[in-house]
């Protein structure tokens, strides 16, 4: 509510019921041929003519967010002489509209207006990949088509202050990198930039022409009826705006708001060492530059921001990925600590999980209490430029690193209780800024009491030291914690959940065994006995066989007859599936009759390549290829190695058999970690599984080969259960896979 506009242009200002002037700018009688006393008070058809008014109705007057520069070319009616053109630019605010008149750009339209000029720039625009590039361009663009002696670009930090980030002159002097305090520009001024694209002082010397008000007096925030002017375009400068500029030695100015999501990311500030007066054309094409500008910095921004988000979101992927597939998570973490570190500018980390800390990089020596960091986080997250001061150490020696001093953190709450959380420390970041003058203000004792506050008169180069703080914690930083942390909480109640379940299923297991004792027992004598009965019965058959095997093919000798070859062949089989049949009525009757299994540390790794020679030395055919893929990181075992040995024995004897005839021979046998359990894994590229043995494979006498009574794979299965494990079969594309498993921890509950 200054009350007055600059001496460019005229406004009248009407009531938008009755249209009747109730503001009117001392200076119509230079633009209309009208006093202003004689226009407030009439109708505003006195002045535009019944059909103006009627279009001027017609038009889109309420303000726009950003309001920008709209003209209404309007021809005024005058009592004596001939008509005259005007650009009017009408807004209603508050009740009232108010007109803005300049005199129309005569002769031919300007080189700015042309539309391939206007498609040339833009094509420019449009090739820059960085912020800095983009910001230099359209400084370089602007300072040529207005003629401004310096164009200036400056970005505004966290903080407000703002730094020349890129530059055109023609003049001597730079002002690029130089940093102009926040207070340069106030809180109201920077509501205006984001509510006007555009606002030019032609002539910081031009005295400001006053509003007057149809109640009388100055329409200004003293009066009893103020006119309010935020959209207006011609609104009289500040006089500590004005003083601001004199101090610079600028005659003219013109600023174009760069607008970014909605906010003011930036100014472009144009000066002139002397009065400057654009058209109003090259006034509209600035705001059309300032426009597109602002839209190719929020593309870039955001495309930025997109590509560091994308990053984070393929981090946190992984990590779940890892996490969810049986890895525990602080291993994870400590695997990913440098993408995490790097993503987030940081030199080292803390990461406390169930109780434990896992600490990398660079980090605070001493031990220091975090609790007030957790106190102030926001939706789990807390970032600070200034560790020092949120835990209340003071000196910088207190948190040094091993290298600097620890000046930054940020802090990820990872449990709903708090306990579990990860920080991200920054060292310490000593910076020198560039000040475009020492940035103070002075506050001026006016004779009749009251403060006046005054512009700083120097801008000579100030430099200031800033230490003992980080690089600061930017927006992108924050929405890399968000991602980061949203990904390690719900791997981390996962895994919380995991081991509650496990828990309790431990506890529960152990409860159903302590109630099935003492039946256990009662059908372990059963079976021991039923056992040794079969056994002792069997063997002697079995026996038989091979001894009236072995007569038949003596009792021929002794006739002179030549045994033929293939007979001698069968005879021998005859002997060895007997033998076999034998051992392994025996094996049974000792695992059946054994009662508990007797449990010793294992080399898994050991057993499984002593079973596998053994298969392979009892086997007739060429040995196959064979790939053991062995995991690096497996825990100890409890196990009985006999009864373990012979599980691998038996389901790599199958392989052999099965792979008899292939034309590929490949046996693999791998190891892995699997949560609280440990897989073992038999492959073979042989002929596979039929469909119609599948589920019942593990039942006796059920077999997975040509040859065999089927016994071998339900043993495996009565062993593998025995030690708390479970065993099955998996499709893969040629032959057969069985996998079982082991328990990690098989010794803590034997």
């Amino acid at each position: 509510m200054i009350g007055a506009i600059q001496p460019i242009g005229v406004l009248i200002a009407v009531d938008q019921t009755t249209l009747v002037i109730e503001h009117a700018s001392s200076n119509t009688d230079v633009f209309f041929g009208l006093d202003c006393a004689e226009l407030l008070g009439r109708p505003l058809s006195a002045l535009l003519g019944e059909d103006a008014c009627a279009e001027l109705l017609r038009r889109r007057l309420h303000p726009t967010m950003p309001d920008l520069l709209r003209p209404w070319f309007v021809r005024l009616p005058r009592s004596a002489g001939p008509s005259v053109d005007f650009e009017c630019f009408p807004h209603s605010h508050e009740g009232r509209i108010i007109l803005e008149f300049v005199p129309p750009e005569g002769g031919p339209a300007a080189m700015w207006e042309e539309d391939l000029v206007r498609q040339r720039i833009i094509s420019e625009l449009i090739r820059p990949e960085t912020l800095t590039d983009l910001a230099q361009l359209g400084a370089k663009i602007i300072r040529e088509v207005t003629g401004f002696d310096r164009v200036m670009i400056y970005r505004f930090a966290e903080d407000k202050h703002g730094e020349v980030i890129a530059e055109s002159t023609v003049r001597s002097d730079s002002f690029l990198g130089l940093h102009y305090p926040a207070s340069d520009i106030p809180d109201p001024a920077r509501r205006h930039f984001v509510l006007n694209v555009i606002r030019v002082i032609p002539d910081i010397k031009a005295p400001p022409v006053p509003i007057m008000a149809r109640s009388g007096g100055m329409a200004d925030a003293a009066s009893a009826n103020p006119l309010d002017l935020t959209f207006s375009k011609l609104r009289a400068v500040a006089q500590v705006h004005v003083e601001y500029l004199h101090n610079m030695g600028v005659g003219a100015s013109m600023s174009i708001s760069l607008i970014s999501n909605n906010e003011l990311w930036g100014l472009v500030a144009c000066h002139h060492y002397s009065p400057l007066h654009l058209s109003w054309s090259q006034l509209r094409f600035c705001e059309l530059l300032g426009g597109t500008i602002s839209a190719l910095l929020q593309s870039l921004e955001n495309t930025i921001q997109l590509r560091v988000s994308i990053r984070a979101e393929k981090t946190a992927f992984d990590i779940e990925h890892q996490a969810r597939a049986g890895r525990p998570l602080r291993d994870v973490v400590r695997d990913h600590a440098a993408i995490l570190m790097d993503q987030c500018s940081a030199e080292g980390m803390i990461l406390n999980l169930g109780g434990k800390t896992l600490e990398v990089g660079q980090v605070p020596s001493a031990e220091l209490d975090y609790g007030p960091l957790a106190q102030l986080q926001v939706n789990g997250i807390l970032a600070t430029d200034n560790l020092r001061e949120l835990l209340g150490l003071g000196e910088p020696h207190g948190i040094d690193g091993a290298d600097r001093g620890i000046a930054g953190a940020a802090m990820m709450e990872l449990s709903e209780d708090g306990a579990d959380w990860l920080i991200l420390f920054r060292v310490e970041f000593e910076q020198t800024i560039r000040w475009a003058g020492k940035p103070e203000k002075v506050e001026i004792r006016l004779d009749n009491g009251s403060t006046r506050l005054s512009p700083r008169g120097s801008f000579a180069l100030w430099r200031e030291e800033r230490r003992g703080r980080s690089k600061p914690f930017t927006e992108s930083d924050n929405e890399i914690l968000r991602i980061t942390r949203r990904a390690l909480f719900a791997m981390n109640s996962l895994d919380r959940e995991h081991a509650a379940m496990a828990a309790k299923r431990k506890a529960e297991a152990d409860e159903a065994r302590l109630r099935l004792v003492l039946l256990d027992s009662a059908r372990d004598r059963s079976m021991g006995e039923l056992a040794s009965a079969l056994a002792h019965e069997l063997t002697q058959p079995l026996s038989a066989v091979t001894n009236y095997v072995n007569a038949c093919r003596q009792e021929l000798r002794n006739y002179g007859m030549r045994v033929p070859d293939q007979m001698g062949r069968l005879m021998d089989s005859a002997v060895a599936e007997s033998s076999r049949a034998a051992d392994l009525v025996r094996r049974v009757r000792n695992f059946i009759g054994q009662g508990e299994i007797a449990l010793e540390p294992v080399d898994l790794h050991a057993v499984v390549r002593q079973a596998v020679e053994l298969a392979l030395d009892a086997s007739a055919d060429p040995p196959p290829t064979v790939i053991l893929d062995f995991a690096p990181d497996l825990p100890g075992l409890w196990a009985d190695p006999v009864q373990i040995g012979q599980v691998v024995l038996n389901l790599v004897r199958n392989s052999l058999t099965a792979m008899a005839n292939a034309p590929d021979r490949v046996l693999t046998l791998a190891t892995r970690r699997a949560e609280a359990m440990v897989e073992i894994s038999v492959e073979d590229t042989g002929t596979g599984i039929a469909k119609e043995v599948e589920d019942a494979l593990f039942e006796p006498f059920r077999t997975s080969t040509t040859s065999g009574m089927g016994i071998g794979l339900s043993l495996c299965r009565s062993i593998v259960e025995a030690h708390g494990g479970r065993i099955w079969t998996r499709p893969v594309e040629r032959g057969a896979a069985f996998t079982f498993t082991l328990k990690a921890d098989g010794g803590s509950d034997a």
